[in-house]
């Protein structure tokens, strides 16, 4: 088997499309919350959401699929004018090869961003390329199941209101979930009255949710240090499962001093890039739990590669964001012991489901899901579908 054809298409949805138009106009604390400019909504500074499909045609008419988060086509604009020919005439077998050509012949301008994103759709293309030869299906070729099923936590839990955010917490617990994330509304711009209430929020969760239920909490990089030293010492009484990105990926240092200042588990690395990124965090003593997500990170060649590293220090990889190829890597990941995902919070407005990009995808029951066991990623393209976002865009 050879790929022989090499197709990328830029759509106009996001790989988290529902939670983003629920989330673009409220208040969140963001990396950009200090300017005033920028500091509510969400949306004046976000590019517009879209995403990256890479459709891989073998010489025996397979087709792999694979695809990232990509709003302003600067992956697509990679593979189409750069990586697409270290995968044309090659074999999906080859993958540790071809990530290594790719992310070596891709480093004056890439080594993360949008370089390696491009990598991570070509290559979870190149696993459903693998699992469609071999019959098998991804969470097989990637070492077999770990579990029954994978786990699901509810997240983003966003402030509000008091009322609403209770009734959210109590319909999640009562569909199954075990654990819940929020979305902290504030940041060092908002003063004492902000961290009172980023405390009110976490508070009215633990208490619509009991003590049972495991809650944490994203502050999306939108803290530094010391702000966020301080909030932990607030919100350690509420037994947090684990705060999310309190500063801004780079600042290792600063995750290192937040780590060790509180005894809340800190989380991160959606905004991480390779496994010599990860090592960095690890050899700092900077995170608990190991957050990479596969669209991002070069895909499951090197989503593997940091699993085994965080085993190899006891970390958990809990990977950010819901989609069918987390759905594998954590079927088949010992130390990914849960996975995030966003179903409707009860004070949405009912809307009639999409029509789905892809056929075969496996529901949602009891806060768990089963990757399907058809081979390679257990799904296949609706065309028509496909035209359909083309054009919207």
């Amino acid at each position: 088997m050879k790929v022989v054809r090499v197709e990328t298409h830029h759509l106009g949805r996001s790989l988290w499309a529902e939670l983003w138009e629920r989330e673009k106009d409220l208040p969140l604390v963001t990396p950009l919350s200090g300017y005033p400019e920028y500091r509510h909504p969400y949306a004046s500074w976000y590019w517009d959401p879209a995403l990256t499909l890479v459709v891989l045609t073998a010489d025996d008419g397979r087709v792999g699929l694979g695809w990232t988060e990509d709003g302003v086509a600067a992956a697509r604009a990679i593979i189409d004018r750069h990586l697409a020919r270290f995968v044309l005439g090659r074999s999906p077998f080859d993958v540790e090869r071809l990530w290594d050509v790719m992310y070596r012949a891709s480093i004056p301008y890439g080594r993360s961003g949008s370089a390696l994103e491009a990598i991570a759709a070509l290559d979870i293309a190149l696993w459903d390329l693998m699992g469609q030869a071999t019959g098998r299906p991804v969470y097989e070729l990637l070492g077999g199941a770990c579990r029954p099923a994978v786990t699901l936590y509810a997240s983003a839990l966003h402030p509000v209101g008091e009322a609403r955010v209770a009734d959210e917490v109590r319909g999640y617990v009562a569909a199954g979930y075990r654990t819940v994330k929020g979305r902290f509304p504030c940041g060092p711009a908002d003063g004492l009255a902000g961290m009172a209430a980023n405390e009110a929020h976490v508070r009215t969760m633990r208490e619509a949710a009991g003590p049972e239920i495991a809650i944490a909490v994203d502050a999306y990089m939108g803290w530094d240090a010391a702000y966020a030293r301080a909030m932990c010492r607030r919100l350690e009484r509420y037994d947090l499962a684990w705060i999310e990105e309190p500063v801004l990926p780079d600042d290792v240092a600063g995750y290192a001093a937040v780590r060790a200042a509180t005894a809340i588990p800190i989380a991160g690395g959606e905004h991480e890039f390779s496994r010599w990124g990860f090592a960095r965090l690890f050899d700092a003593g900077a995170v608990d739990i190991a957050q990479p997500d596969l669209h991002r990170c070069g895909g499951f060649t090197e989503g593997r590669r940091i699993a085994a590293l965080a085993a190899a220090r006891g970390l958990s990889v809990i990977n950010h964001t819901y989609s069918l190829p987390h759905v594998h890597f954590a079927m088949a990941t010992p130390n990914c012991p849960v996975l995030e995902h966003f179903p409707a919070p009860a004070w949405a407005e009912p809307a009639p489901a999409p029509r789905p990009l892809f056929r075969g995808e496996p529901p949602v029951a009891g806060a768990t899901v089963r990757p399907p066991d058809a081979p390679g990623l257990g799904i296949t393209l609706d065309r028509e579908r496909l035209a359909e976002l083309v054009t919207a865009r």
